[in-house]
């Protein structure tokens, strides 16, 4: 028994050598053992939102399911209608299946059914901003929906991300070469780039720093920015600009 006991006690010891040697393998392929410079490279850039993805939620509850269904069916099509007057293209607009759930509210402690929910949620696909105000308008006096949200975006995220993460590349030698210069030396070659600080717990929390993301109500959000639709008197409601940002972790080393 004591014997089986030290065995497992060994192979545990044998096992956490093996990781702490695939942990130092890991960290070297980042780090050199010969003089280097670690910077942390950052930049951002201003971007106009090409996009504004507006999101209407259609729903209704009755005790009748039916009743229910037929009340969403019909704002839908006055939505369609609203939205093909604007001159959207129908590919632009696109609706989820109906979602049907008994509806439970509690009032004190006890549950009460209220029937049956419907709900639909229908996004559109605004490309020409200048009609925001309009169509935005247009749904609230329908009355076809009782929340909108709307999310900005860009066409192409990705090339966007990847002219911000060639700046900060830059930034972060530029970085290098002034350290290095301030020291007597060059730098010689990029030996490691990782969008992780790989000198820092946070090497485990692998989230790249790449985001676009734009301002509404001075609260900013990641990668887009979502806020509810304006009011109807908002009639003069700017989209404001968006910022694309990256950070990378170089590290050079030095001659």
């Amino acid at each position: 028994m004591r014997l089986l006991k030290i065995n497992g006690v060994y192979r545990l010891k044998k096992y956490l050598f093996f990781l702490f040697l695939v942990s130092c393998s890991a960290w070297s392929d980042v780090i050199p053992n010969a003089p280097h410079i670690y910077v942390e490279g950052y930049a951002e850039q201003r971007v106009k939102p090409e996009i504004i993805v507006i999101s209407a939620y259609l729903r209704h509850t009755d005790k009748d399911a039916s009743v229910a269904k037929s009340e969403v069916d019909r704002r839908s099509v006055e939505l369609f209608e609203v939205v093909k007057k604007m001159g959207i293209a129908q590919e632009d607009i696109r609706a989820t299946p109906l979602r049907i759930a008994p509806h439970n509210e509690y009032k004190n402690g006890e549950e009460i059914n209220l029937g049956t929910r419907v709900v639909r949620s229908i996004d559109i696909t605004l490309r020409d901003l200048s009609l925001y105000n309009e169509l935005n308008q247009s749904l609230v006096d329908a009355g076809v929906s009782e929340t909108l949200d709307a999310e900005v975006k860009v066409e192409n995220p990705r090339e966007i991300k990847k002219q911000v993460l060639f700046e900060a590349l830059k930034n972060a030698r530029q970085k290098a070469e002034q350290l290095a210069e301030l020291n007597g030396k060059k730098i010689k070659d990029v030996y490691s780039i990782s969008e992780f600080k790989t000198r820092d717990e946070s090497v485990y929390d692998l989230i790249p720093s790449q985001e676009i993301y734009g301002q509404s109500s001075s609260e900013l959000a990641g990668v887009s920015v979502r806020f509810r639709a304006p009011p109807p008197q908002s009639g003069l409601f700017e989209i404001g600009e968006m910022t694309a940002s990256a950070t990378v972790y170089v590290v050079f080393t030095i001659q």
